[in-house]
């Protein structure tokens, strides 16, 4: 999964979708976001003594367990097929399951030379439901706490293999859970996976739009509504490129100062999922 997200809803449209008897406590307004990135706060909906609440998280899990932030890879994403195996997720999906309320989501296709994974040399997409409804992605989340008694709330997308027109443009997609399946999976009174296990494998059937967008999402700092317009019929985006990408570059360097690649031991490539940043808390 790329690791950028849309949400531009209304608070009506969020209280219908994800309220418990008419109320979703915690929901605010909020601006609409086009270009949400991993390490940024996100709108999750979690589900405590029975009732559906709204709550404000950073996008990357960081375990419970972690003594400092800045020594532990932040996971944006973890992968469906083996987030009960794994030390730093098996407590949370038990535990701490939540929806992440979208309007849609990017994802990056193509090749890079010598087989990089620089964003510049590939098509963006966008992937929107094609009935014009918020989706919803199914994740973790833990609290992380700090040795002077800070918390911070984090969450992970969890993911499987793509399907359908998905799967021409990447191997990974996000799990989306079903309105009729919500209930369930937020439902983690019983500690137990074995009700809720069969959602993360359970074909998505609701119908997708995808088209490719502007590359100007690949700068966290560009956020609006253009970033999600589909691109001009005719319009050769491999050339737009050519002028964009030093500009791109920069722009990323000048936003997220604080945000680099790592480079993981095997021993903590067992426990994450293939996308992860550096965590700074603020």
């Amino acid at each position: 999964m790329s690791g950028r997200i849309v949400l531009a809803a209304e608070n009506d449209d969020l209280l219908r979708a994800f309220g418990s008897d008419g109320q979703l406590s915690g929901l605010h307004p909020m601006p609409p976001r086009y270009n949400i990135a991993p390490t940024q706060p996100v709108l999750t909906i979690v589900k405590e003594r029975g009732v559906n609440l709204v709550r404000l998280m950073r996008w990357g899990f960081l375990p419970e367990w972690v003594k400092d932030p800045k020594d532990y890879a932040l996971v944006n994403s973890a992968r469906s097929e083996t987030v009960e195996e794994k030390p730093s997720f098996r407590n949370a999906i038990r535990r701490r399951r939540c929806v992440i309320p979208v309007s849609g989501f990017y994802e990056w296709s193509g090749s890079c030379p010598n087989g990089g994974s620089n964003r510049a040399y590939k098509q963006p997409y966008y992937i929107a439901s094609a009935e014009g409804k918020i989706m919803a992605l199914a994740g973790i989340w833990e609290t992380w706490m700090g040795p002077y008694g800070e918390e911070v709330d984090t969450t992970a997308i969890l993911t499987n293999k793509a399907q359908g027109a998905m799967a021409d443009i990447s191997g990974r997609m996000p799990v989306l859970i079903e309105p009729q399946d919500l209930d369930l999976w937020l439902d983690t009174s019983s500690d137990l996976m074995k009700d809720a296990r069969p959602l993360l494998r359970r074909p998505y059937l609701r119908p997708l739009k995808i088209h490719p967008v502007s590359s100007k999402v690949n700068s966290v700092g560009n956020d609006d509504a253009s970033l999600i317009e589909p691109l001009a019929a005719g319009r050769s985006e491999q050339d737009a490129r050519a002028t964009e990408n030093d500009l791109v570059e920069t722009r990323v360097d000048q936003v997220r100062p604080s945000t680099q690649d790592l480079d993981l031991n095997a021993d903590q490539n067992a426990d994450i999922s293939e996308t992860s940043t550096q965590l700074t808390l603020l």
